[in-house]
């Protein structure tokens, strides 16, 4: 990721995670076709059950603003979001430190 990217994190709340982990990729292939999209991670957390996070490279904060809106109607997303009881954080960083281990 450069300077000029955008990387958005979204932390949400599944009721059932079966269903959301089916519609999340559905959800994704949607996203991937938006303009400025970059690349989608989807990760689950070790502690709570059900919390999912996203974190999603856009090439501006304009691109992922547009983006937000557009999922809110966006029928390939709906299955996905239908799953979604709660959402805990959607916020937007610029890239900033990076510290890397050693290589596998």
């Amino acid at each position: 990721m450069t300077n000029d990217h955008i990387l958005e994190l979204a932390v949400c709340i599944v009721l059932d995670k079966p269903a959301a982990t089916a519609t999340r990729q559905r959800a994704m292939q949607a996203v991937s076709r938006y303009p400025g999209f970059i690349s989608w991670r989807a990760v689950d957390s070790c502690e709570t059950s059900g919390m999912f996070a996203d974190l999603v490279e856009w090439e501006t904060l304009e691109a992922a603003q547009s983006a937000g809106e557009r999922v809110r109607v966006d029928p390939e997303f709906a299955p996905y979001a239908a799953t979604i009881s709660a959402v805990m954080l959607v916020q937007h960083f610029t890239d900033g430190q990076k510290i890397s281990g050693k290589p596998n």
